[in-house]
C-alpha cells in the first residue's frame, strides 16, 4: 500500500507537466523531473559549494524506490549516490546543459546499467 501512494504521489507531480523548462542555471538546487528509458525520476537537491544532498524518487513498472541523495556538482558535471534502503546505492551522473536547467545523465547499480535518463528543473 504504500508503495501504492508513493507511486500516486510521483505520478501527481510528474503529471503537472504544463511548466516550461528554465534557462541556464549553474546550481542544482531545487526540484528536477524527468521521464526517459520506462522511468520517472524525481530529484530534491540542496547544494552546498560543491557537496549535493536532497531526495530522490524513481518510479517504473517494477515499482517506487525513495531514497537519499549525497553526492559532488562541478558545474557543468553532476555525480550523486541515491541510497535506498534494502537496496545496493544507484548512482545518477550528468552533465548539466549550458543553454537551459537541464541535465543529461544516466543510472548505474542496483539493476540498471547505464539507463538513460535526463531531469530538468521547472518553474
Amino acid at each position: 500500500m504504500r508503495r501504492l501512494l508513493i507511486f500516486a504521489a510521483i505520478a501527481t507531480v510528474f503529471g503537472c507537466g504544463g511548466d516550461s523548462v528554465l534557462g541556464p542555471v549553474q546550481t542544482v538546487d531545487g526540484e528536477w523531473t524527468g521521464t526517459q528509458s520506462g522511468y520517472n525520476m524525481s530529484l530534491n537537491m540542496s547544494q552546498s559549494d560543491s557537496i549535493v544532498t536532497g531526495t530522490a524518487a524513481i518510479v517504473g513498472v517494477a515499482g517506487a524506490l525513495q531514497g537519499s541523495i549525497n553526492g559532488v556538482f562541478k558545474y557543468p558535471n553532476l555525480s550523486i549516490t541515491i541510497n535506498v534502503d534494502q537496496f545496493e546505492p544507484v548512482v545518477y551522473t550528468g552533465t548539466m546543459s549550458q543553454v537551459q536547467a537541464k541535465i543529461q545523465g544516466h543510472l548505474d547499480g542496483s539493476g540498471f546499467t547505464n539507463t538513460e535518463i535526463d531531469v530538468a528543473r521547472h518553474n
